[in-house]
């Protein structure tokens, strides 16, 4: 028998980013502070199906969300293309697979098996995947080119640009009419 995908149903919001924690050590009293964080490259359900061993895909796309904080910024997120579903590639335990936290059900055929699910179409997705992040890339392009405009007027975002850029949190690619303003 050839190797098969599987289609597991998420529960609601396990294909959110998964919320991390990080300690920081400080000089106050308690001398630490925990600091939560999102991993946007990794969901609940993707971390939890990893952890048991599981081999899946998860067909996602990025899209520009505009910055809370700096809403004269974009920052890409992370979004689940197929919402409520997971691929996992021959499960090497179908009752670890649904005890598995952010997993909700196997698609199972009307005879109560696993439904398998053809390469053939994995495959499309992935391709409807390419073409979303190419839709991104160029979208991303834009949103960099407006923002190094609006930057030529604005001092405030050249410095809000500038110390982000030293953070490492946002690139922008230099170029002539960036450098000169």
């Amino acid at each position: 028998m050839a190797a098969q995908w599987f289609a597991i149903r998420t529960v609601p919001g396990a294909q959110k980013p998964e919320r991390e924690y990080a300690v920081e050590k400080t000089r106050s009293a308690k001398g630490y502070r925990i600091i939560p964080s999102l991993n946007p490259n990794l969901s609940a359900v993707e971390r939890a199906l990893s952890n048991n061993g599981f081999t899946y895909y998860m067909p996602a796309e990025k899209r520009l969300i505009r910055d809370r904080r700096h809403t004269d910024l974009w920052k890409p997120r992370r979004f689940a293309l197929m919402v409520g579903y997971v691929f996992v590639h021959d499960p090497h335990s179908w009752r670890l697979l649904e005890q598995t936290a952010g997993v909700h059900e196997i698609v199972k055929d009307s005879y109560g098996n696993p439904y398998a699910i053809d390469l053939i179409d994995i495959l499309r997705i992935r391709t409807a995947e390419a073409e979303s992040e190419v839709l991104f890339d160029r979208q991303s392009l834009r949103a960099r080119q407006n923002v190094r405009k609006r930057a030529k007027k604005d001092p405030r975002l050249q410095m809000l640009i500038a110390k982000l850029d030293i953070a490492g949190k946002i690139t922008f690619p230099m170029d002539n009419d960036f450098a000169a303003a």
